[in-house]
């Protein structure tokens, strides 16, 4: 019975340690773009995990024992940061960070246990507790986390990089506030003086301090937030506005050539009365080869979208690739919402044709359904990347790559859906949302 006991022991601290590295590496997922563990990272956690059983299950000199563990966290680190390598400063923020409020959690389990739990058993409650916390940490992560790790890693951008040093800071502050107490309530010091300090200096100073980091947080987010509704409505005014001087431009053009239509007539009529048939065709060809009988003018039923399709088929012919639009849009899509999603839509697969190389089919094309009060939306183009959520390409990340996660958050916002049905060779982004009938264009 004895061994069975001590078996089950051994696997319970096993299985702390392994939703102790499963956390770490899952809270690291939230600034890093890897997602999957090394080879050398599995070797050095479960040399890790051996060497903090071992400390945990035989009794080992206390100098022996603080010198596995400073080696342990040594590992631990190690086997984070060879998994998320490329993104050097981030793993090391988040890890440190991590440690802080691991550092807390294990703190106060320990203050806990001492005052409330008798002497012979602290030890056990604490390391059941510590396990149910890694066990819950692990579950909601996995549960409510992981599911929306794209849009968190998108608002974790948003937030000022001073507020993170601020964080960290805090953190740590806590952290070692919970130590302080915990080794006191160990040594039996006068608790009541403890919590005293606690309630005129610490208590408050902790609560301010996350008020404080809350708030420069939401305004931090607030701020991103208003600044990209501001450019994109500014884009919105501009593409607009390039629109009507285009059918302006256009409807000049069509006057002076409706001017000229008796004299081309005229032309042509004299070429074929003297059998000049070859001089009459070059002719027609030469009018049919005017910048004004060629150029694109999308009608898709949505005014602000003919903006966007116009705007953007100009500049994919200027990069000598073609936009191709069929179908309808409805008139009574917001124009923000038009404009965020066709902009962001179409600005993606602009930069995807321009990463192809030279010599590949370059396109985008976008059908349009409109069936009762559905609007569904089909761009597609060209892809020489797998990666479904379009990392850019551009040197200025902090102002450029939130395209699909604009789309998403409007989407989801209309109760319609988003969906990448494919990413390599062609990428095809299918959007569906129901039409709100009061909504105005």
């Amino acid at each position: 019975m004895e061994i069975v006991l001590r078996s089950l022991y051994i696997v319970f601290f096993i299985a702390v340690y392994i939703l102790y590295y499963v956390n770490i590496h899952n809270t690291v997922k939230l600034l890093s773009d890897n997602n999957k563990f090394k080879k050398i990272s599995y070797v050095l956690a479960t040399t890790n995990i051996a060497m903090q059983t071992f400390i945990d299950i035989t009794s080992v000199p206390k100098e022996l024992g603080r010198i596995i563990s400073m080696m342990n966290t040594v590992l631990i680190i190690l086997s984070v940061f060879l998994s998320h390598r490329t993104q050097f400063l981030k793993t090391t923020y988040v890890t440190f960070l991590y440690f802080a409020v691991e550092s807390c959690s294990g703190g106060t389990i320990n203050l806990l246990t001492n005052l409330v739990v008798p002497a012979g058993y602290r030890e056990l409650s604490a390391n059941l507790v510590y396990f149910i916390y890694n066990l819950t940490y692990c579950l909601v992560f996995t549960k409510f986390v992981l599911p929306r790790i794209d849009d968190l890693k998108l608002s974790l951008e948003f937030i000022n990089r001073k507020i993170y040093l601020f964080i960290l800071a805090y953190a740590v502050f806590f952290s070692k506030m919970i130590s302080f107490i915990s080794v006191a309530s160990r040594k039996r010091v006068d608790m009541d003086m403890v919590f005293l300090y606690l309630r005129i200096f610490v208590i408050p100073i902790c609560i301010l301090s996350f008020f404080i980091i809350t708030m420069l947080i939401m305004n931090s987010m607030s701020k991103f937030y208003y600044k990209r509704s501001a450019e994109l409505l500014d884009k919105q005014l501009d593409m607009q506005a390039r629109y009507y001087e285009k059918i302006d431009e256009m409807t000049t053009d069509i006057r002076k050539f409706r001017h000229d239509y008796k004299n081309h007539m005229h032309c042509l009529k004299s070429l074929l009365g003297s059998q000049k048939v070859e001089d009459a065709l070059k002719y027609l060809d030469s009018i049919s080869s005017n910048p004004t009988m060629n150029k694109i003018s999308f009608k898709s039923g949505n005014t602000i979208a003919d903006a966007i399709l116009n705007d953007k088929a100009a500049i994919a012919a200027q990069e000598n690739f073609r936009l191709n639009f069929s179908g309808v849009i409805s008139e009574n899509v917001s124009a923000f919402d038009i404009c965020t999603i066709l902009s962001n839509a179409l600005d993606n697969s602009l930069e995807a044709c321009r990463r192809l190389k030279a010599g590949e089919e370059r396109y985008i094309d976008v059908n349009c359904v409109l069936k009762n009060d559905m609007q569904m939306i089909c761009i597609s183009n060209p892809s020489d990347t797998d990666d479904p959520d379009l990392k850019t390409s551009k040197e200025n990340k902090n102002e450029h790559g939130f395209g699909l996660y604009n789309i998403r958050k409007t989407v989801d916002a209309l109760g319609g859906t988003v969906n990448i049905s494919q990413t390599s060779p062609v990428f095809v982004l299918d959007v569906m949302f129901r039409i709100k009938m009061s909504e105005t264009a």
